[in-house]
């Protein structure tokens, strides 16, 4: 018999609502995004409906939109992932937290030791969204004349993953021994030096804070090129994903499966979390009612295109199978009855890991 399964919950912020016209909704908060005490009541409601996740989008750079339009939205700026999801887990006990990390931009000694502090500070619920960051604008804020070719920020990317997950591993598990009585602190056996020099980058190590509660943080990425796949299929544990159909969604699942066993992984091993625009109402025809309502937010050019890359199209036919789904209530969810990983899983991924760790855990 098989085993029971488990609908994984995530919601994907940035870090309040992605639709680029919510703050304008009736009853919404226009200043959410700058203002934490909203943050906090959200993030607390997800967590009480029992979702694995809230997944934090990021940017490097203003979104390169036409100002006309970057003047409606309130995407255009958001916290820092690190500060905010720190703060957010000192008011919130199960919920995972998903940061956005660029593969591009940022250092891995940098991305490694930030992940393994949101992990210790949160108590094992940390996650690295992967980026190799696509908005050229953003190499024009790190000193580049222009953006690094596609292809070649995917393989930095694989190598970066390589060199972050190396850094984690710097410590044992059981490294810091703290002998009170003889004055030693940890156990030099137990200390590992990455050493890593390789086409891109340079390495040395070891990262001067312990191994993450995780062992790793959970590895999510949204890649939906060849590049982005490929990634995916040897990195991430969860893969973020919005489709044009429910046919072009299931062979991307069956695409990224796939390549996840030829690259010597189980399929149980990777996620799938498709995007869908979810309508919720006390009645169903309250729901029925709500996109229009949210699709009069957006503002729209005379050619009746949006202003906005993020709402490209009407909430009623948003991406993944064009899928409109109406509410009444949140079923029933036990706490601890679902994780994106499991135990076992994240424990054969390095030995040293240790058991019974909270992963991105409801």
């Amino acid at each position: 018999m098989s085993s029971a399964r488990q609908l994984h919950l995530g919601a994907f912020m940035r870090p309040a609502s992605i639709h680029t016209g919510a703050w304008r909704y009736p009853g919404a908060w226009p200043d959410m995004n700058f203002n934490f005490a909203h943050m906090k009541r959200c993030i607390q409601a997800l967590e009480r409906a029992k979702f694995d996740a809230f997944f934090m989008a990021d940017h490097m750079a203003v979104l390169n939109t036409p100002l006309e339009a970057l003047k409606r939205s309130h995407t255009v700026t958001s916290f820092e992932p690190f500060t905010l999801l720190s703060a957010l887990s000192q008011v919130t006990d199960h919920i995972g937290l998903v940061a956005t990390g660029s593969t591009t931009f940022d250092a891995p000694f940098h991305i490694a030791r930030r992940f393994a502090s949101l992990d210790h500070i949160s108590g094992g619920r940390a996650g690295w969204n992967i980026v190799t960051t696509s908005n050229p604008d953003a190499a024009l804020n790190f000193g580049l004349d222009e953006h690094m070719e596609h292809g070649e920020r995917y393989r930095r990317a694989r190598e970066f993953y390589d060199v972050v997950t190396g850094l984690w591993d710097s410590w044992a598990d059981d490294a810091f021994i703290r002998d009170t009585e003889n004055g030693i602190y940890f156990d030099p056996d137990k200390l590992h030096v990455l050493g890593h020099k390789g086409d891109y980058l340079s390495v040395r190590g070891p990262l001067n804070i312990a191994r993450p509660v995780q062992g790793w943080p959970v590895i999510v990425q949204a890649g939906a090129s060849e590049a982005g796949r490929q990634l995916a299929a040897e990195t991430a544990e969860a893969v973020f994903t919005a489709q044009s159909s429910i046919a072009v969604a299931r062979a991307f699942y069956a695409d990224v499966k796939g390549r996840a066993e030829k690259a010597g992984r189980s399929r149980d091993h990777l996620k799938i979390l498709p995007g869908c625009f979810v309508v919720v109402g006390d009645t169903v025809e309250e729901a029925r009612s709500a996109p229009s309502s949210t699709a009069s937010c957006t503002t729209l050019t005379p050619s009746g295109r949006s202003r906005s890359r993020s709402a490209t199209t009407h909430p009623s036919s948003i991406r993944m199978g064009r899928c409109r789904t109406f509410l009444k209530a949140m079923p029933p969810r036990a706490a601890g009855s679902g994780r994106l990983i499991s135990p076992a899983v994240r424990t054969s991924r390095c030995a040293s890991s240790p058991s019974g760790s909270a992963a991105m855990a409801v």
